[in-house]
């Protein structure tokens, strides 16, 4: 009890429980403190998908997921929670993973809201505890959250792409100038900005990260900017993430999905150092090294509309791109090696050998997540091999293999089929349809088609179509697709 009360910034007690199912389903919910239960009181709660009630939570941002994927506990502070049609809260979260027979089935989540007296402004990235036993005195090292683990000799590179890519780090880590990485989800984005930081000079002060797709829009000029006292209904004085990196690195994550008008407000930032808080007529200036990541080409995000081109001009003058894991197969083999002996640790698994056929799987997989896909596959595998068996095999592992869009969701749906289903849309006839038409009449019929395969579940159907769930959100929106 000591530990969990100094975890919980000896507040002592929690204000909820929740449980839920490794598909995000509430199976229990005692909200004590009743700013946590949302407009929904802890019994509607029961049968709902965790994701449906709070807005903005996101399986990258929310410590009960990652407790699930990762087979540990996670602690997370300052993360905000904003039920529907409520005023958003800040949290500190401990999420422990639930087993049966060793295979997770579920995470309890023990949390507490933060005093609202409590200077804000931590980043609410979870933070992994470490499977060996936490000394108290060592708790305060899990509330830096916003810490940069990962140094340049973390980064497995056996590929020559990916070679080049390590290799520009440093370059990039010695000048101030902001730096733009493009990858795929899942490449991993984060390890190459914590690298970036621990090469460079700013290697010794903050180094926090914010994932823009994962707080709603109208709370994420406030986190990064700050607020000052009465700048909206009991708003209190409160530093943003950019003070509160002043020195130090700010990476900003998926910066494609931040709104225009922030990103407006951030080029001021880029140019000369300075912003104004929520609600502030104060100029501050912060001495801070940008870091921004995008999931898809910063080209295709311009007209889309989704990034502003003085924006991208300013961030790209330093950039790194990384391949997708199927376009550096050679860097699978190390990855495997470093994550079975990872986890050999945290399932108290002993196992020595990876089976020829495994890495042959392995070796064909198109990887749609990547290297977090890869790390999920062997987490889920060494919590499934026997205790007694020292071969990670293909069976341990073939049930997370995610099918091709065309094994998971039947047969897809020809062009013809899709033309078929824009017309029933009112797009006209065959003749008069434009590409952009037709593509987007098949992609509603894929979407639909994974929520069929799905069972209605938002989290698996985006599993299935290889995207993040905030993507295939939006897209639900951009096609009015009804989930019924």
């Amino acid at each position: 009890m000591k530990i969990l009360n100094q975890l919980f910034r000896g507040k002592g007690y929690v204000d909820g429980i929740t449980i839920i199912n490794s598909e995000g389903e509430i199976l229990f919910s005692a909200k004590l403190n009743k700013k946590l239960s949302g407009s929904d009181s802890e019994l509607d709660q029961v049968g709902k998908n965790f994701f449906e009630i709070y807005e903005g939570m996101s399986a990258e941002s929310s410590s009960t997921i990652r407790a699930m994927e990762l087979g540990v506990p996670v602690y997370v502070e300052h993360q905000a929670l904003k039920a529907k049609d409520h005023a958003p809260i800040y949290i500190t979260s401990l999420s422990i993973p639930i087993m049966n027979a060793n295979r997770i089935v579920g995470a309890i989540d023990l949390s507490t809201q933060e005093n609202d007296a409590e200077e804000g402004g931590k980043s609410s990235e979870p933070i992994e505890l470490k499977s060996s036993a936490v000394p108290v005195s060592g708790v305060d090292k899990l509330h830096a959250t916003s810490s940069a683990n990962f140094k340049l000799a973390d980064i497995i590179a056996v590929d020559e792409n990916m070679k080049r890519a390590k290799s520009y780090i440093p370059i990039v880590a010695g000048c101030d100038l902001p730096v733009l990485i493009y990858g795929e989800t899942g490449t991993g984005k984060e390890v190459f900005a914590q690298a970036i930081h621990n090469v460079s000079a700013r290697r010794n002060r903050p180094f926090i990260a914010q994932n823009c797709a994962a707080i709603p829009d109208t709370l994420l000029e406030s986190l990064l900017f700050g607020t000052a006292r009465g700048a909206f209904t009991d708003a209190i004085e409160r530093k943003g993430l950019f003070e509160l990196a002043d020195g130090g690195t700010l990476f900003l994550d998926e910066i494609n999905s931040m709104p225009l008008q922030l990103q407006a407000k951030l080029l001021r930032v880029l140019q000369d150092g300075t912003f104004r808080s929520l609600g502030s007529k104060e100029v501050k200036h912060v001495n801070v090294k940008i870091i921004a990541a995008t999931n898809v080409s910063p080209l295709t995000a311009i007209s889309e509309g989704r990034l502003r081109e003085d924006i991208y001009y300013r961030l790209s003058m330093m950039s790194i791109s990384i391949p997708p894991l199927r376009q550096r197969r050679k860097d699978i083999a190390s990855f495997v090696k470093y994550y079975v002996a990872k986890y050999n640790a945290v399932f108290k698994k002993h196992v020595e050998y990876v089976s020829r056929d495994l890495l042959q799987a392995f070796a064909a997989y198109e990887w749609p997540g990547n290297v977090r896909e890869l790390e999920k596959m062997i987490v889920y595998g060494m919590s499934m091999v026997s205790s007694n068996c020292n071969t990670l095999c293909l069976k341990d592992v073939e049930d997370k293999f995610s099918p091709s869009a065309g094994q998971a969701l039947g047969e897809l749906p020809s062009l013809a089929s899709a033309e078929k289903a824009a017309e029933s849309h009112g797009t006209g006839g065959t003749r008069e349809r434009t590409l952009p038409d037709a593509l987007a009449a098949y992609e509603r019929e894929l979407i639909t088609g994974a929520f069929r395969q799905a069972g209605g579940k938002i989290v698996r159907a985006a599993e299935l179509l290889g995207i993040p769930r905030q993507t295939l959100q939006r897209k639900i929106k951009k096609y009015q697709i009804t989930l019924d």
